[in-house]
């Protein structure tokens, strides 16, 4: 359900961004007779997008796994007020605030992006710690044999572990770590430790769903571990 709302969610949303910047375009070029009529003809469906908006959105936080990020609390208030300043943009023909409203989504989509205020999504090493308790980080040449968490995950576990990670994560994260599909993490850039890495696919976080009843306590840390060999 959270996956389908989250699908209607982008759907409703592109859609608004794209009446709202066709109707920006007309009013910046001067076609104030055809805003007119178009802004007439999609009054219905603007009502209907704006509400799919917030109601989709309000159910995708009200599910959201675990505590709400800043940034998306600043996201959350911008679009809502984004959405009436481009409205009334619109509707007075108003340049000023029909500007805001375009800068303000064209920001949204930054912090959605990169999951940041700054939209400059901090970096840091992976974490791999090794069964005997050593601990150092993930090559980036996952084949190199000095990488120590190759070393752990050798021959049929690597594989198993691959297709695991195919199935499970590729989906939104991508082949690379860095699909960002629904949202997803760039696991390239995670400065999360192996250990906040089980346990966030065990449980879940965000829109993202649990999977400790799927997998196994060593399929649980395998894929972890697996997971910071798409670090840079």
């Amino acid at each position: 359900m959270t996956t389908a709302s989250l699908h209607i969610h982008v759907l409703v949303v592109v859609l608004f961004l794209l009446l709202f910047l066709v109707k920006a375009f007309l009013l910046f070029a001067g076609k104030h007779e055809t805003l007119n009529k178009t802004r007439s003809s999609t009054k219905m469906l603007d009502i209907v997008t704006g509400t799919l908006i917030l109601v989709s959105g309000g159910y995708l936080l009200l599910n959201y796994n675990g505590p709400l990020p800043s940034w998306l609390l600043v996201k959350v208030v911008l679009v809502l007020a984004a959405i009436p300043f481009s409205i009334v943009g619109i509707r007075r023909h108003s340049k000023v605030l029909t500007s805001v409203g375009v800068l303000i989504f064209l920001y949204v989509y930054g912090v959605a992006e990169t999951k940041s205020l700054k939209m400059r999504p901090d970096k840091g090493e992976a974490v791999a710690v090794s069964p005997n308790g050593k601990v150092g980080t993930a090559s980036p040449h996952p084949g190199k044999a000095s990488n120590p968490i190759v070393a752990q995950l050798e021959g049929t576990q690597l594989d198993n572990t691959k297709a695991i990670y195919t199935a499970l994560c590729a989906n939104c994260h991508g082949a690379d770590g860095q699909k960002g599909s629904s949202g997803a993490t760039n696991l390239q850039e995670s400065t999360l430790t192996v250990e906040e890495r089980r346990e966030v696919i065990a449980n879940g976080r965000g829109l993202m769903p649990g999977y400790s009843s799927q997998l196994s306590e060593q399929e649980l840390e395998t894929l972890a571990l697996y997971s910071t060999l798409l670090k840079k």
